[in-house]
């Protein structure tokens, strides 16, 4: 299954990257017509061709008798048997392109114009060098009237008195020409120099696209509002090659993880910096607390963005520094405009539901599972037709028992609301934008809510100096729910809904009260979900403040200083109150919970630029310094034994039980300088330099500084002259970079000694005192990422087809790693930087205006692969990194040199022994009740006869996949448009630990009901195991929990209809959009794609407990006034 599935995704994907070439011929292969009549004329068989489809018939007067008699015994047939019929004889031809059928006297005769009366024009249409532009539309403004140029670059057209011809081809601007008492034309395109020269934003600037030499990816906002997202980075998924986003959560407002070109870190962040409007984006995290936050990025509100552009390579990510390693993401927010005000009005409404529910056993599959699990074991049955205890009634009383998905799960409500003002004069711009956005979760009692205002503002003070500035106030308040838990009575809620026998009702038949806890025959313990998602309060909120200003000075000619000033300050409450119907708050009496943190910084930023251009030479100098200040303070309480229900988490002190409180405050400085200087020599040799020197508060007092370089060439070979000729490339670019970039993203105080507090037994008396929290290390530095990167930007037929391929190489040295030390220095580890590791891949970038008449269909399709090893970690010895369910002993993945970070180690299995042959071939395992037939078998590794973990297991499972693609199609026909998104990964694993528990075969929870198929002296043949009580451990610690996540998505599908007028309106479109629509995928789980381990690079992959994605409708409006 898993080879099947990555090699149908494959072949899907070959398709979808061939599939654009042959969209014309498609078109005519697929289009049949059936037409039987003996007394129809030309002109009726034609009209119900174009009435049958999208054909669209060009003539002139002379070049077809319209009226002709023609018989016509046609039964789905393509349109040129039916034209052969129709010009039999006669010296009539027609050629068929695309959509449009033309007909001439001459075989070889040029496209030509609609029949028409009145003034007939001739004319030849050339670019900017003279040549003629084959295949230019030319219409008759105002009609539909029109014709297409010739390979001459020639056409002729019928046209009326006083027309006026609009000329247009793809690359080049469109023409309006009156006619007037012309008869003959010369027309002349210019070349719409939009996309080659539209201007990207890069660190401290912009520049025009033609002229960059590093690697930047860029999204519009018109991509980003097709979806209904609650945070944009959400929507930069499969947008960008390169460019991997994985969600930690599929719950409302839920935290995503973004990875450009891999991860560079093994302990320290992996996510890119994002700059907004200029500014660093580092406050706003949630407050924390015993369940999952939201993500920070949520607090924006994705309608506010202009587009993003994405910073790859070290040529666009060196400027900043210490903090460019895992890529930037810069945001440009919407600005005013010169004009009359407009108001807008965007929303949405919809409704959500799980996309998949997993299918498991019901009360009696169950049921007969344990007890053949007891006779296995040799324990008495747990269901008999005779018991009457209420956790294991008789067997003819269980049915269908308990579905408790179904009691978590629900169908909700999504809606979004943006309100924009947008205009200004000549001195003063502004655009404002309100909005709202809400969402409940498809798990009940969990919601996510944000409301956002943004201002905009830019003037024109006097001649020489501007002011922008930029201000945004938002609150997200949401309800989160127990989203973590490593089982037991401490499981989630989504582990509960699976793991909870059926056989259980949700109340108490005898009492009326909820099941708290049911106690399963293999002694693991299941609360009940029902009273965590009608009862508990778990209540985040977050209240941010981004606020900006830019003084710009134009000092003289080319020369402008810009002086900016920011802050990003955030107030994050979570509030959490687990009442006794609850497991946890009944145990306890009630719980209530006070989390916590203000986070705020400030930053300013002084930018001097110089651009001149003298003859064929163009500078473009920019120098600058910067300072960012952080600071974060953090605090929580506990209380629990309250007398009622009824305080909540209002008064903590109404608790007669307190833990500790905790506070915590922490602060931090860069200081930076920073300059780049572009050079482009007769607009075809490019070059750029760069270079960033940062001091920070956070590295030891040995290394406070570094300096981080890139060059960078790029060379146009179009505006070479020998390129002259080949007229059909429109731009051709080959660019190389290197430079360093860093990271420096670990806390406060990572460097110098901390002093931490300690409780001391003394004389019967507790007593607090003082002492050295960790041991200091005063050569700590940051990362240092060194990237080469070669790429190829291609162009063709006017830019109607682009090409672009980039292959890197990134080097990570320095990696931030805890090494163990000797215990007699107080301490166990000490943070140092030592060892490196590699990140290497090809990205490729397609995209086509594939069709461009009347039916118009643009696609884009993006490839990436990446390939990452650790290089070194002097004095380490290879081990499993960290825990992920202390409750089921299954450990984290496999760190060692020469390997993948992330792999698993673990052992491999050989099948279910079936027969006795097969038992006595295998190797024994040291629990002899695990080694029976119809026990699973393992590979012996060692061949010394027996299974040992230490010994036998091998790597397993890589959770980096072989390829990432996203594939987009936008389609329009006159008011309708279409776009279609497709997203997907081929070669990853995911380590699925939720099989531990409900694929194990074992009365520890409930199972899968594919795990019906298991092995039995009546099925020896099953696909699982013989069922027992017990867990078999070796199975929680081999490859039976490892998956192939290769999927791919159709992530969004939207069909619009924009109105061509009302009256009272400047714009109006509605539009039906499904979201998350079809996943095809081998993968048992909710989502494929899944990381529910949060952002560390060393446990990618891991599927535990993970909240299931929603599948989304909605229907919405655009309003112009």
């Amino acid at each position: 299954m898993k080879n099947n599935t990555r090699f149908s995704i494959c072949l899907l994907f070959l398709w979808m990257s061939m599939s654009f070439c042959l969209a014309a011929e498609t078109y005519s292969q697929e289009t049949f017509f059936t037409i039987e009549s003996n007394n129809l004329t030309v002109k009726e068989v034609f009209n119900k061709i174009e009435k049958e489809s999208e054909y669209i018939f060009f003539y002139l007067d002379n070049s077809v008798d319209l009226n002709r008699k023609v018989s016509v015994k046609a039964r789905k047939e393509q349109v040129s048997k039916i034209l052969d019929q129709i010009f039999e004889g006669t010296d009539t031809h027609y050629y068929i392109s695309d959509r449009q059928i033309i007909i001439s006297k001459d075989e070889k005769a040029a496209p030509v114009s609609l029949q028409q009366k009145g003034q007939t024009i001739t004319g030849i249409v050339k670019d900017a060098t003279g040549e003629p532009v084959i295949g230019a539309n030319i219409v008759e403004k105002g009609t539909t009237n029109g014709t297409i140029t010739d390979m001459n670059g020639q056409f002729t057209l019928t046209v009326n008195p006083k027309a006026v011809l609009q000329i247009s081809y793809i690359g080049f601007n469109t023409l309006d020409m009156p006619v007037g008492n012309k008869s003959s034309l010369t027309i002349k395109l210019t070349e719409d120099t939009k996309a080659l020269d539209e201007v990207v934003v890069v660190g401290y600037g912009v520049m025009r696209k033609s002229d960059l030499t590093g690697s930047v990816g860029s999204v519009k906002s018109d991509v980003i509002q097709k979806q209904a997202i609650s945070s944009f980075d959400q929507g930069l998924q499969g947008k960008v090659a390169g460019v991997q986003v994985m969600a930690t959560s599929g719950s409302p407002g839920g935290v995503v993880d973004i990875r450009i070109r891999g991860g560079n870190s093994l302990t320290s962040g992996n996510q890119p910096l994002y700059v907004i409007d200029g500014y660093p984006v580092t406050a706003g995290g949630s407050a924390g607390g015993s369940g999952a936050g939201q993500n920070p990025l949520a607090t924006l509100n994705p309608g506010d963005i202009e587009s993003m552009e994405i910073l790859k390579d070290a040529s666009a990510t060196s400027i900043y520094g210490s903090r460019g390693a895992n890529g930037v993401i810069l945001i440009t927010t919407k600005r005013g405009k010169q004009g009359k005000t407009t108001v807008t009005y965007d929303g949405y409404v919809g409704f959500q539901h799980v996309a998949k529910k997993l299918d498991m056993m019901n009360a009696t599959e169950w049921a007969e599972m344990v007890n053949e699990g007891a006779e296995t074991d040799g324990r008495p049955i747990y269901y008999s037709n005779t018991s009457s205890d209420p956790l294991y009634p008789a067997m003819s009383q269980l049915g269908e028992g308990t579905d408790w998905q179904d009691q978590i799960f629900r169908t909700a409500p999504i809606h979004s609301h943006n309100v924009s003002v947008n205009g200004g004069s000549e001195n003063t711009k502004f655009a404002v934008v309100a909005s709202y956005f809400g969402q409940e979760g498809v798990v009940k009692n969990q919601d996510f809510n944000r409301v956002s205002l943004r201002n905009n503002i830019d003037t024109k003070i006097s001649k020489v100096v501007d002011l922008s500035t930029s201000l945004t106030i938002s609150r997200v308040f949401a309800n989160t729910g127990r989203e973590n838990g490593d089982g037991g009575g401490n499981t989630s809620i989504i582990n509960a809904s699976l793991v909870m026998p059926p056989t259980v009702p949700i109340y108490d038949p005898t009492t009326g009260e909820y099941v708290r806890l049911n106690y399963l025959p293999g002694s693991s313990t299941v609360p009940n979900p029902v009273p965590y998602v009608k009862h508990l309060q778990d209540k985040g909120t977050i209240d941010r403040i981004l606020a900006s200003a830019d003084l710009t000075f134009h000092i003289i000619d080319g020369l402008t200083l810009k002086v900016s000033g920011g802050a990003d300050m955030s107030n994050a409450s979570r509030e959490v109150y687990e009442p006794k119907e609850t497991y946890r708050g009944y145990n306890a009496n009630g719980i209530a919970e006070q989390q916590s943190r203000r986070s705020s910084s400030y930053s300013n930023e002084n930018v001097l630029t110089y651009i001149k251009k003298i003859g064929q030479h163009s500078l473009n100098v920019m120098v600058g310094s910067s300072l960012l200040y952080e600071e974060n303070k953090t605090g929580s309480m506990t209380a629990r034994d309250f007398i009622s229900d009824v305080y909540g988490y209002n008064n903590l002190d109404a608790g007669a039980q307190w833990d500790k409180p905790n506070t915590g405050r922490s602060k931090s400085t860069l200081l930076s300088g920073f300059g780049r200087i572009n050079y482009v020599l007769m607009d075809k040799y490019l070059f750029t330099v760069t270079g960033r020197a940062d001091g920070s508060s956070k590295f030891g007092a040995n290394n406070k500084w570094a300096f981080f370089p890139s060059f960078a060439a790029a060379w146009r070979i179009n505006q070479e002259k020998f390129m002259k000729n080949i007229d059909w490339i429109s731009n051709l670019k080959i660019r190389g970079s290197w430079g360093v970039t860093g990271n420096q993203n670990i806390p406060a105080y990572s460097s110098p000694e901390k002093m931490n507090t300690y409780t001391y037994p003394i004389g019967g008396v507790t007593s607090v005192g003082i002492g050295a929290g960790n041991m200091p290390n005063p050569d700590l530095k940051w990362e240092t990422t060194a990237i080469t990167d070669i790429g190829i930007d291609l162009g063709v037929f006017n830019n109607r087809i682009n090409f672009t391929a980039d292959y890197y190489y990134k080097k990570t040295t320095d990696l931030l790693w805890n090494i163990s030390v000797p215990l007699t220095t107080g301490f166990g580890t000490v943070l140092k930087n030592i060892g490196s590791l590699q990140n290497k891949g090809l990205e490729l970038s397609l995209s086509a205006d594939v069709l461009t008449g009347p039916f118009k269909w643009n696609t884009m399709l993006n490839w990436s692969t990446n390939k990452n090893k650790v290089l070194e970690i002097p004095g380490y010895i290879p081990t499993q990194q960290g825990t992920i369910s202390g409750h089921l002993k299954v450990n984290g993945s496999w760190l060692e040199p020469g390997l993948p970070v992330g792999v698993w180690n673990l052992l491999k299995t050989n099948g279910v022994m079936r027969t006795e042959k097969e038992w006595q071939d295998a190797a024994r395992v040291a629990d002899s009740n695990f080694d029976k037939i119809g026990d699973m078998s393992f590979v012996d590794k060692n061949g010394d006869g027996k299974i040992s973990f230490g010994e036998d297991r091998q790597i397993v499972g890589d959770p980096n996949p072989d390829f990432i693609f996203g594939w987009t199609n936008n389609f329009s026909y006159k008011n309708f448009d279409l776009s279609v998104y497709i997203n997907g990964s081929v070669g990853n694993d995911i380590y699925n630990v939720l099989r531990a528990e409900t694929n194990i075969v074992s009365a520890w929870g409930n199972q899968r009901a594919e795990v019906k198929d298991r092995w039995t002296v009546n099925n020896p043949n099953g696909k699982y195991p013989r069922a027992h009580v017990l867990v078999n451990q070796n199975l929680l610690q081999s490859d039976y929990l490892i998956e192939d996540g290769s999927f791919l998505r159709i992530q969004n599908v939207t069909l619009g209809y924009t109105f061509p007028k009302v009256s009272f309106l400047r714009s109006l479109r509605i539009y039906a959009t499904a979201q998350n629509l079809l996943t095809i995928t081998g993968y048992s789980g909710y989502n494929p794609e899944v990381n529910s381990q949060g952002q560390s690079n060393l446990q990618l992959g891991v599927d535990y407990n993970a909240y299931p994605t929603a599948r989304s409708f909605i229907l919405g409006v655009n309003i112009g006034f």
